[in-house]
């Protein structure tokens, strides 16, 4: 009996080992793999994440002695965030090329940073390296869950960095004041890096009261001088303006009551369904564990003197030679867990916040499942089990909350997708038509205004200048003003390009089509987009298609030498061109019209377009140009696109004047984007007399045409 108790407790014991050692392989195969989306990601010429550029001008600011907080205006308005993230940009800037690389850098290597602080606070606890390999894992498991934020040039990872390393200098901190003033001035680092840690401090605060009680002090006068005093030097140097951009503006931010109360832990359930089985089995455990212990409290309190049906149990339990975590560890930890999902649920709830409020989260729950997992039989065997599970299923499937929102339980077979490392790391393709960007933004012909990457203008040799995230941050009257300014610069033409993601905001319409024509239209694949975040296809719910913009000054285009120029539209008449019937092509319009997308590119001022003036899809009619005699050989050439859904209804044909051959030209199929269409003049229609007839037969879309020529 005790040879087959032995063997069993021997096989049992050989599952076990083998369950931690494939927990440690997938921990290693995460971290690995993360490292190589790093190195992939960390050169990519311009933004991961729209947002990145801010920070970089921020920097960029400071390395140069301007304040990181002026008053707002055009020139700049920062981001609602504290600024030791750009303060140490600014710092390594000056002896490394600041850009996108080093801001990347930095939050690579506070990722490293965060992965030591992980492993260090679970071992700090006596548990076993499988539990730490757990943690770092689970950590790394949830980069794609936290939308591909961790190697970003951003605050969070730093910020992330700073307060885990606090919280475990803290709780090393017992009767050791040296780690409790480091605790606390990292903590307060963390404070300036964004002001999220300050959920940390109260938390911590309060843990500290049976972790290090007699050293609070110490930790509570850190803090108080770094970040109180901190503040009002800043405020002074700032004229007052660190407190609004960090506090008030910040506040003035609406709440999303659904996300906090359900969404945020429904995202967590939905992310990590192996490892919220874990905690079900944690705390099942729990309350038996804790009725067990009060049964026995009762018994001892009723003077019972001999063994109750309890005793056993409990002495079972408590003779075990399984290590468990001290009651302050789990207890901090946990708390350290709840505060850490209450900072992402309260940070996602912002308004315009996006999931990389998960981190604290994801960083902190993973720190404390470690913690409380079990160390020796059959729980620890089931945990890891799941922990493994949970390792593999973040790695094969990536979380798409929205069809469960949207449908509840019947949308969940369409909330998972099998992950796609294109949606992470950018294609070589991608890679090129940034850096084909980026080449051609650093040779502008003059300054650029780019609302969406203001770090573009820092690029062309510009000065920089606010942001779309700034204008929208401040309050009406600054934004009004701001506005203003803008728009009296681009009316005066003060910019050489101006690059918008999507049409122009309707503060800016107006000026810019008066002044500015579409050079280009970028559309699907041919858009340099954000991998990460907003305008990035990983970062939407519903893929973003807006087109990207690039508008310049009004410029005529040369055609070939030889060409013979049948119409470019810009006397603003139509110069003999014959209106058959409707009154869709009254007159060549300046620009695009009113209350359509921006069309283009085409020559000059003027083009021809079916809406008329006011952009009206439903006008209909038919227009043909001049008779045009075709030479022996020698194309056919116009700028053609259409406004609308589809071009169904709308015609260009060349039309013989008296053989009736008819020629129909094919419709580029992008909305809004007009291109060039070639007709090469076949010898059989040599000499032949023709015309180009437009004909727009739909209601719901619009034709445009312009710089018609004949090329010899």
């Amino acid at each position: 009996m005790n040879e087959a108790g032995s063997a069993t407790d021997g096989s049992t014991d050989r599952r076990l080992a083998q369950l931690r050692r494939l927990v440690e392989v997938l921990a290693i195969g995460w971290a690995v793999l993360l490292a190589v989306v790093f190195a992939w990601r960390v050169g990519f010429p311009l933004e991961l994440e729209w947002m990145e550029g801010g920070l970089l001008h921020q920097a960029h600011r400071i390395a140069h002695g301007q304040s990181p907080y002026p008053a707002p205006g055009p020139e700049f308005v920062p981001f609602l965030y504290t600024p030791l993230y750009s303060v140490v940009l600014a710092v390594l800037g000056t002896v490394l090329p600041l850009g996108y690389v080093l801001g990347r850098v930095i939050s690579i290597l506070a990722w490293l940073a965060t992965g030591l602080a992980v492993w260090r606070a679970v071992r700090g606890e006596g548990k076993p390296r499988a539990h730490a390999a757990a943690a770092v894992g689970l950590c790394c498991a949830g980069y794609v869950f936290t939308f591909r934020w961790l190697d970003l040039a951003r605050p969070d990872t730093l910020f992330i960095a700073l307060t885990l390393w606090a919280l475990v200098l803290l709780r090393e901190g017992r009767d050791r004041p040296r780690r409790v003033l480091w605790a606390g001035v990292l903590m307060a680092l963390a404070f300036w890096t964004k002001q999220t840690a300050a959920s940390f401090v109260l938390a911590s605060g309060v843990a500290a009261l049976w972790i290090a009680p007699r050293q609070l002090w110490i930790y509570v006068v850190a803090i108080g001088v770094i970040d109180g005093g901190g503040m009002l030097l800043g405020n002074a140097l700032t004229d007052g303006w660190l407190w609004t951009y960090v506090y008030e503006l910040h506040q003035s931010h609406a709440f999303n009551r659904e996300r906090f109360t359900t969404k945020t832990w429904g995202m967590f359930v939905h992310a990590w369904p192996a490892v919220m089985l874990v905690v079900l089995g944690l705390l099942a455990h729990g309350l038996v564990r804790t009725n067990q212990r009060l049964r026995a409290w009762r018994s001892r309190r009723a003077g019972a003197t001999t063994a109750s049906p309890d005793d056993g149990t409990i002495a079972s339990a408590s003779s075990s030679s399984t290590p468990t975590p001290g009651w302050r560890g789990l207890a901090y930890w946990t708390l350290m867990a709840l505060a850490g999902l209450l900072v992402s649920a309260l940070g996602y709830a912002t308004q315009w916040a996006e999931p990389n409020a998960f981190i604290p989260g994801v960083v902190l729950g993973a720190v404390a499942l470690a913690v409380a997992l079990p160390a020796g039989g059959r729980g620890e065997r089931a945990a890891l089990g799941l922990v493994s599970l949970q390792l593999v299923l973040s790695l094969l499937v990536e979380p798409l909350y929205q069809p469960v929102q949207q449908h509840g339980l019947a949308g969940l077979r369409h909330s998972y997708a099998w992950q796609d490392p294109w949606r992470t790391v950018p294609r070589l393709t991608q890679w090129q038509q940034a850096r084909a960007l980026r080449d051609r933004i650093e040779a502008a012909p003059g300054e650029i205004l780019a609302l969406h990457r203001p770090w573009w203008s820092l690029l062309a040799g510009g000065e920089g200048h606010v942001g779309n995230m700034g204008i929208t941050d401040v309050r009406p009257d600054e934004r009004a003003e701001i506005e203003r300014a803008l728009r009296q610069a681009v009316g005066e033409r003060r910019y050489a390009w101006v690059w918008l993601e999507g049409e122009p905001p309707r503060w800016l319409a107006r000026e810019l089509s008066r002044g500015y024509r579409v050079q280009e239209r970028l559309h699907g694949e041919a858009r340099v987009r954000p991998l990460s975040g907003y305008m990035s296809e990983a970062g939407m719910v519903t893929p973003y298609e807006r087109d990207q913009l690039l508008l310049a000054l009004p410029t005529l285009r040369e055609p070939p030498p030889g060409t013979t120029v049948i119409a470019d539209f810009e006397s603003g008449t139509l110069d003999g061109w014959q209106v058959l019937d409707g009154r869709a092509f009254t007159r060549p319009q300046r620009g695009t019209p009113r209350k359509l997308p921006l069309a283009g590119p085409y020559g000059g001022e003027m083009l021809l377009t079916s809406a008329g003036p006011s952009g009206r899809l439903e006008l209909q009619g038919r227009v043909c140009s001049p008779i045009i005699e075709l030479p022996a050989s020698g194309h056919l050439e116009l700028l053609a696109g259409f406004a609308g859904r589809r071009s169904r209804g709308l015609t260009v044909e060349l039309v013989e004047e008296a053989g009736g051959r008819t020629v129909t030209l094919a419709i580029p199929p992008t909305p809004h984007s007009l291109h060039s269409l070639r007709w090469e003049s076949p010898p059989e229609w040599a000499g032949a007399r023709a015309r180009l007839c437009l004909g727009d037969h739909s209601s719901e879309a619009a034709l445009y045409v312009d710089d018609l020529w004949l090329v010899p």
